[in-house]
């Protein structure tokens, strides 16, 4: 979601965000004398020692990170700018801001944090797979977009907006047949595979869906195993017990038995569940390690090329093109090789 889209949602809501605030932010960050003495003035209060942050029209959230920190810094910004030895009537004039925006701005950040923190952990580099995407959105829904008694008018068309445009965006409320790699992916998570988050009358579709996914993986791998017959050397309780061999694993016991393993807390991790559980569930985890490694966004790859960019400069650009593979594989996975 970008900045355009949140503020056509503003707008839709009957909140208007105005640009007052990041002329504010633009006038410390280029003036020295007004960036010192917020700095020493936070100091005095008691505050972080923070600057302030400027909106970028390529990440939404940095709207709701600049409204954060401005009205955080509230009254360290407002005493420099009523210090006349640091901030001339005019320009203090041209960036005063009323009560009553500050009021939005303290709605307005209140109201954008959920989007922003879910927004967050789908750009994870890690643990960040497409089975989060709407088991998390519909908590964001449930939790904190639901209307309360106490909401304002402007608050209950906001949210109202927004709750209308995750619903459709992400088909929280499809009840067809189809059923996307994003439902299957849920169910394969052990954090979500009692598939709460979905209509009563899908999950039954998606858990068959599934199961006819397994079915189709077991074929495909028993014919290939009956093309090519590998030998292998009997072992000395397979020369014991013979022929008396009583088949558990085979898909519809797998299936049942993951359905009735207990769903895991929301913090865990299902990549370290699934590596215990492999040998368990092989079809099940096949299947899992497929769906698994879908990631949530496109943030992951966007970092790679942004990456690559940072490589191969004006200054060095006759890398040959396996020494920059290398060298983003490198970088993406130093934190591997601590």
């Amino acid at each position: 979601m970008n900045v355009d889209q949140i503020l056509d949602l503003l707008e839709g809501s009957d909140i208007e965000f105005e640009d007052d605030e990041s002329k504010m932010v633009g006038h410390f960050k280029h003036s020295n004398l007004a960036k010192h003495a917020l700095t020493k003035m936070q100091e005095q209060l008691g505050l972080n020692q923070l600057s302030l942050i400027q909106s970028c029209k390529t990440r939404w959230d940095s709207v709701y990170m600049m409204l954060d920190r401005l009205y955080t810094n509230r009254c360290a910004v407002t005493n420099v700018l009523a210090d006349r030895s640091i901030t001339n009537v005019a320009i203090a004039k041209k960036l005063d801001i009323s009560e009553c925006d500050w009021t939005k701005m303290e709605t307005l950040v209140a109201l954008l944090k959920p989007l922003q923190v879910v927004t967050t952990v789908f750009c994870g580099e890690t643990h960040s797979p497409v089975s989060m995407v709407r088991p998390l959105i519909s908590k964001v829904i449930e939790k904190h977009l639901k209307i309360n008694t106490f909401d304002s008018e402007v608050v209950v068309n906001f949210k109202r907006t927004v709750v209308s445009q995750l619903i459709e965006r992400f088909k929280l409320n499809n009840l067809t047949n189809i059923i996307s790699a994003r439902q299957v992916s849920s169910f394969l998570d052990p954090r979500y595979k009692d598939l709460e988050h979905e209509e009563i009358e899908v999950r039954e579709n998606i858990r068959c869906k599934v199961q006819n996914l397994l079915v189709e993986t077991n074929t495909s791998e028993n014919r290939v195993d009956n093309e090519v017959p590998i030998q292998t050397k009997k072992g000395a309780l397979e020369f014991l017990y013979g022929d008396e061999v009583h088949e558990v694993n085979d898909v519809s016991t797998q299936f049942q038995c993951y359905l009735a393993e207990p769903q895991l807390r929301y913090d865990f991790d299902p990549f370290e569940w699934w590596k215990s559980h492999e040998k368990k569930y092989p079809l099940v985890a096949k299947a899992a390690k497929k769906f698994l490694s879908i990631p949530a966004t496109s943030v992951s790859s966007e970092r790679c090329f942004s990456t690559a960019g940072n490589v191969v400069t004006p200054k060095r650009n006759s890398l040959a093109p396996e020494n920059v593979n290398m060298l983003v594989f490198l970088y993406q996975n130093r934190q591997l090789m601590l």
